[in-house]
């Protein structure tokens, strides 16, 4: 009895993990820098999972100083964005494409995808 009840668990939890990762799709990675140029004053890399965002939704980089930020990757179809201020303000914005560092005389503040 024991040994179904167990096998029972062990079925339910495989299923559920199995689930979330099908739900969690990867969309992006951008690492962040202290300084100009996306090499020195590096901050670590931040990943992007389909639930993490929503279309044009404006995201914080919670006061990570980050002037410079490379763009490793970013699913097709998809445009990652950045912002010199916390609001995303058009006039502020400056798409990101994969695999170019996108430099800023001061730090980014912000960035949001559209996917």
């Amino acid at each position: 009895m024991h040994a179904s009840l167990f096998i029972a668990s062990v079925a339910a939890l495989a299923s559920s993990t199995s689930a979330l990762t099908i739900r969690n799709k990867h969309v992006a990675d951008f690492r962040l820098f202290g300084e100009q140029g996306c090499s020195k004053q590096n901050q670590g890399v931040w990943t992007v999972i389909d639930v993490d965002f929503k279309p044009n939704e404006c995201k914080s980089l919670q006061g990570s100083p980050a002037m410079s930020i490379l763009n490793i990757d970013t699913n097709k179809g998809c445009t990652f964005s950045l912002y010199a201020d916390e609001a995303c303000t058009e006039a502020s914005k400056r798409d990101c494409p994969p695999g170019r560092c996108c430099n800023n005389l001061q730090d980014w503040k912000a960035w949001s995808m559209v996917c």
